[in-house]
């Protein structure tokens, strides 16, 4: 009969029966198998192991927090930009939020008439304390490159540029507004406030943000984006702004507020006008490349005289009255070509201010602004007529802005 251990096995080593196994004790042959040295049977057997309550406590600890995270799932969504949107820029997946499956904006996806109209529903419809551009109200941040702080500092610099009558010798008669075009291509395009560049090359991180911004597409998120943050910006200047009058400092009036968004609304407007009808000139290159070449003529003719008349003065110092009379003549022929350069340029200047002006908006705007507009186009979209897009989708921008500066007047002035 075998042995009964758990396993089964015989307690014997080769060549050896149970019965003839040195060191056998008869008397435990029915009760037992027979123990040998060494025999795992002679080992101790190990302590029972007790669980640990501390094992029990950190298990339930860790279930608990599974069900938090869980619970809480939503909130985490909400503060991170789905992967799928990872290929978009901040603001495509602030606006687009987390229902968008590719990089088109909902305004640009072609909609038959009943769909659209509920698109314009929804879009109108927002819930009290919601931010318009970002509907769910869990995407609102800033984009990648322009981001808020830039549209914070516009705000507060149109705010500070604003001069109520007296103030300002340009003021005399009411209040006026310092920035322009210009002036802002100035600021933005040397401090680049807000604008997120990489590299050592200005031109080139300058040439890099306009690349990345002014397109169509980026325009217009750009403007869903920020746009109630922007008037936002501009009330929270306003309530704060300090002027000086008659040497001392003293807060805006209401009515001053209201005049300031007057006349930037006016000037916005403007802008949009003069925008969109450089956009629709179909000989607009042709008319700021003449411009530009009589300017370049006109200074090319101003660099001659100058050279003759320091010409002049340096053979009438001389002994000779023939060299000194050749170079009179010299000097007066360089004289009249200089002329006749200035009058080519500003017929120029004045047949492309008159083109621009065509468009009602823009006759609200002087010469000077119509010309640096339309060169600023054409710095940007000569060579590249799809840029026009973009000039149009500007001009859009700033008009919608020009329509909230007239709202906020009118409810700065109630």
């Amino acid at each position: 009969m075998a042995p009964e251990t758990p396993d089964q096995t015989p307690n014997q080593t080769p060549g050896q029966t149970p019965d003839t196994a040195p060191g056998r004790d008869p008397s435990r042959s029915a009760s037992g198998p027979t123990r040998q040295d060494g025999s795992l049977l002679d080992m101790p057997r190990p302590p029972r192991r007790t669980r640990s309550k501390l094992v029990w406590a950190f298990l339930l600890a860790l279930a608990v927090a599974g069900v938090a995270l869980w619970e809480l799932r939503d909130l985490v969504l909400r503060d991170a930009v789905p992967e799928r949107q990872a290929n978009m820029t901040g603001t495509e997946a602030a606006i687009l939020g987390p229902n968008a499956t590719n990089g088109t904006l909902p305004s640009m996806v072609p909609m038959d008439g009943d769909a659209a109209a509920d698109a314009q529903a929804n879009a109108t419809a927002g819930a009290p304390g919601v931010n318009a551009t970002s509907p769910d109200g869990a995407f609102a941040q800033d984009d990648a490159v322009v981001r808020f702080a830039f549209v914070e500092d516009v705000a507060n610099w149109l705010v500070e540029s604003y001069y109520p009558k007296g103030t300002h010798m340009e003021a005399r008669n009411s209040g006026w507004v310092a920035p322009s075009l210009k002036s802002a291509n100035m600021r933005y395009g040397v401090n680049m406030t807000g604008l997120s560049w990489s590299g050592d090359d200005l031109s080139a991180g300058r040439a890099g943000v306009l690349d990345y911004a002014f397109t169509p597409a980026m325009l217009e998120a750009l403007q869903r984006l920020y746009a109630d943050r922007f008037m936002e910006a501009m009330a929270a200047a306003a309530s704060v702004a300090k002027v000086t009058d008659k040497g001392k400092e003293r807060p805006l009036a209401p009515a001053e507020v209201a005049e300031m968004y007057g006349l930037y609304a006016t000037r916005l407007r403007g802008l949009a006008g003069a925008l969109r009808e450089i956009a629709g000139m179909p000989d607009a290159v042709v008319r700021v490349n003449a411009w530009l070449t009589a300017q370049q003529t006109a200074l090319e003719a101003n660099a001659k005289y100058q050279d003759a008349v320091f010409g002049y003065d340096t053979a009438r110092e001389g002994n000779s009255a023939h060299m000194a009379e050749q170079a009179r003549r010299i000097m007066e022929l360089s004289g009249k070509a200089y002329q006749q350069a200035i009058m080519a340029r500003e017929r120029a200047r004045e047949t492309l201010a008159e083109a621009i002006r065509r468009n009602p908006d823009a006759r609200r705007l002087d010469d000077d602004t119509l010309v640096y507009t339309a060169g600023w186009v054409y710095r940007r979209a000569n060579g590249k007529p799809e840029k026009m897009d973009a000039v149009r989708m500007a001009a859009t921008v700033l008009a919608d802005t020009a329509a909230r500066f007239d709202k906020a007047a009118m409810a700065a002035r109630q």
